[in-house]
């Protein structure tokens, strides 16, 4: 008869026993548990390693390279601590440990990136949504877009070619007659003076914005502004877009006269409609206007307008109007 040493494996207090009592049931003098008594005749020479210990952690730190591997590392983990528990010969409580701490770490990485990933896109998709609600709100869209017919560069302005006039009932319908400009406090008649390049002399007159856009009478139905871009429509389908200003303009003034050169100025695009064909216009450069804001009150501001355009139809629009600012984020 000899005598050696276990560990209990609810307390893990070592435990002395005779060797003729391997196989059979004793309380374990420290926590009182029942243990069975291992057959091996050395504690700490018979025990071995768990291999699902070093597979768990094997398996958790993969998950640096194939991102799942903390998968198998945790239930690896878990089996290993328990058969750990039910088999007093087997070590490696530590690897196992360690495997399902690195695991579950990995598992909470990647649910807060898949989180992060979700809300990313539910806020992009919420933001394009209340983008097309708002322009649908304001009917401020043009789809289509035939060919332009004003090009401007550095070098030169092209003046876009006459459209062919629209026939109704084998007549050619007359313009009608442009709206009154109000220049040095004075009213003057359209046909002389509706139209000039020389900003410093205008007054902007106190009515709704109307005026000519391509020969066709322009009058106000909606204004709204958007990330610096003001938009300016009209009952009959035109548009007149003035973009390029800035984020808040608040307060702000802008007087662009036509021999202006700066790159940097506000461009203006005006949209008109030719029986079912849109078409469309752009100036970066030689027009004239003036431009101001009020300051906001309840997100809505007051603002006021000339523009002059070097087209050959001698487009121009003047008076007053009403924007309402987006809810800040």
């Amino acid at each position: 008869m000899s005598e050696f040493k276990f560990p209990c494996p609810a307390c893990g207090q070592n435990i002395l026993c005779d060797t003729t009592h391997a196989g059979t049931q004793i309380a374990c003098p420290s926590c009182k548990a029942t243990v069975i008594v291992p057959k091996e005749t050395t504690g700490t020479a018979a025990q071995r390693t768990s291999r699902l210990a070093i597979a768990s952690l094997v398996c958790s730190l993969l998950s640096l390279v194939t991102c799942i591997g903390w998968l198998p590392g945790i239930i690896c983990g878990h089996m290993a601590k328990s058969r750990i528990r039910q088999d007093p010969s087997l070590k490696g409580n530590g690897l196992a440990t360690a495997g399902l701490v690195i695991g579950y770490l990995f598992l909470i990485l990647g649910v807060c990136t898949i989180a992060v990933h979700v809300w990313t896109f539910s806020k992009v998709v919420k933001h394009g949504f209340e983008n097309a609600k708002h322009d649908l709100a304001t009917n401020n869209f043009v789809i289509t877009q035939a060919h332009p017919t004003t090009v401007s560069n550095d070098n030169e302005q092209v003046e876009p070619v006459e459209p062919e006039p629209v026939v109704t009932n084998s007549q050619q319908p007359e313009p009608a007659k442009p709206e009154p400009v109000v220049i040095n406090n004075q009213q003057i008649e359209p046909a002389k003076s509706g139209w000039t390049s020389d900003i410093s002399k205008i007054s902007f007159p106190d009515h709704p914005v109307s005026g000519k856009l391509h020969g066709f009478d322009f009058t106000l139905k909606t204004a709204s502004f958007r990330n610096g871009d003001l938009k300016i429509s009209s009952g009959n389908g035109m548009l007149l877009d003035v973009f390029r200003l800035d984020e808040s303009v608040e307060g702000q003034r802008y007087e662009i006269h036509s021999i202006d050169s700066d790159s940097t100025n506000p461009h203006v695009k005006m949209t008109w409609n030719e029986g079912d064909v849109v078409q469309t216009s752009t100036y970066i450069k030689g027009y004239g206007m003036k431009l101001q804001f009020d300051q906001a009150i309840n997100r809505t501001i007051s603002g006021r307008i000339y523009l002059c355009l070097p087209d050959n139809s001698k487009s121009y629009v003047a008076g007053t109007f009403k924007v309402r600012l987006p809810k800040q984020k």
